[in-house]
């Protein structure tokens, strides 16, 4: 019997919005050839039209189909397994060791606890409440009486919890919507045949980023496997959406929105900037096209300091003063960046062929 074991880990995910993101790459993220999956991916971006008709999801990378309430079922290298709280709770009355035997065997287990049990940050603050969240566990020791965590108490970063704090936690958290579920996650590294150019898609990239300057419903791709979103709107189109339903004054107090349209632009930056190490953009263009998302990022930046700083002050007079004027400058630039970039994308493309 094992005393101790954890699984591989990489704290600091690119994305950290949203925890449907941070886990996953969290354990992806421990392979080398993770890095151009990446980029070949996360250029999508999806809202509601009407906030209010949506799932609390206001602003999102778009991922493809979510089955199970969850965001990965097809990802190359995740075996994703989806079982039933009460299914496990009829087998077995000792959770921590069911969680135990699962790390063993290899599988990162992903399950809702009550926050309201787990360890809190002194620092923050904030009084202990009965809050329901996805937590990741990647370990444990036996000796200790403890596991290895990853999620969000507030921040998103990893922590030690006893397994009596563990099985309270659990215990408390209703079997209900989406907390009636169990997530136990394995990962299988691709045959290195399969790793050209650490798995860089160019052609899936340009087409991506083509999709998302003209905002077509991409869920319609995916109609064989989940039928189409039309409450969804994509792309650029979402800076509309976004302002329409921000105009309303219900949403300031959510900032994974904000967050999660300055990780778009970073990892867009970034995206570029591994297409220029690996020779696909070059000269000129490639400069400008990342001046301008250099500033892009800095002004959706600017957006979310606005409103953690109006959150502190519990007045959102700053970020409505700033909201309009710095989407639209982020919108039209974005359009303009993402055409010149398509441009020396395709020009590579057309080189490369003649060569």
């Amino acid at each position: 019997m094992s005393m101790k074991k954890q699984l591989p880990i990489h704290l600091k995910p690119d994305i950290v919005s949203y925890s449907s993101h941070a886990k996953i790459l969290s354990i992806l993220a421990t392979d080398d050839c993770f890095k151009g999956w990446f980029h070949s991916n996360y250029i999508h971006m999806c809202c509601p039209k009407d906030f209010k008709s949506g799932n609390g999801i206001h602003l999102d990378f778009y991922m493809g189909p979510a089955k199970d309430f969850t965001f990965y079922p097809i990802h190359p290298w995740l075996f994703s397994q989806v079982i039933k709280k009460d299914l496990i709770n009829g087998m077995t009355n000792n959770i921590t060791e069911f969680v135990i035997q699962c790390i063993d065997l290899g599988y990162y287990v992903d399950i809702h606890l009550d926050q309201y049990y787990l360890p809190k940050d002194d620092e923050y603050g904030a009084e202990p409440v009965h809050f329901y969240h996805d937590t990741l566990i990647f370990g444990y020791d036996r000796e200790q009486r403890t596991f290895d965590i990853l999620g969000y108490t507030p921040f998103f970063r990893a922590e030690t919890v006893s397994f009596e704090q563990l099985d309270q936690a659990y215990r408390n958290c209703p079997v209900e919507r989406w907390y009636s579920v169990f997530y136990l996650y394995s990962y299988k590294p691709m045959p290195d045949a399969r790793r050209s150019r650490e798995g860089l898609d160019v052609p899936l990239i340009r087409d991506s980023l083509e999709s998302y300057l003209g905002s077509p419903n991409i869920s319609r791709q995916f109609a064989m496997i989940e039928f189409e979103h039309r409450d969804l709107v994509y792309g650029m189109e979402t800076y509309s959406y976004l302002r329409k339903n921000y105009g309303t004054g219900e949403y300031w107090g959510d900032i994974r929105p904000m967050y999660a349209l300055w990780e778009h632009k970073k990892c867009m930056l970034q995206r570029m900037e591994v297409l220029h190490e690996r020779g696909y953009l070059s000269g000129k263009g490639y400069e400008w096209c990342k001046k301008e998302y250099e500033d892009i990022k800095h002004l959706s930046e600017l957006l979310k300091q606005a409103q953690l700083k109006s959150l502190m002050l519990e007045d959102f007079t700053l970020i409505e003063k700033k909201f309009d004027s710095l989407m639209a400058e982020i919108e039209e630039r974005e359009g303009h960046a993402l055409e010149r970039l398509l441009q020396e994308l395709n020009e590579y493309s057309v080189s490369s062929l003649a060569t």
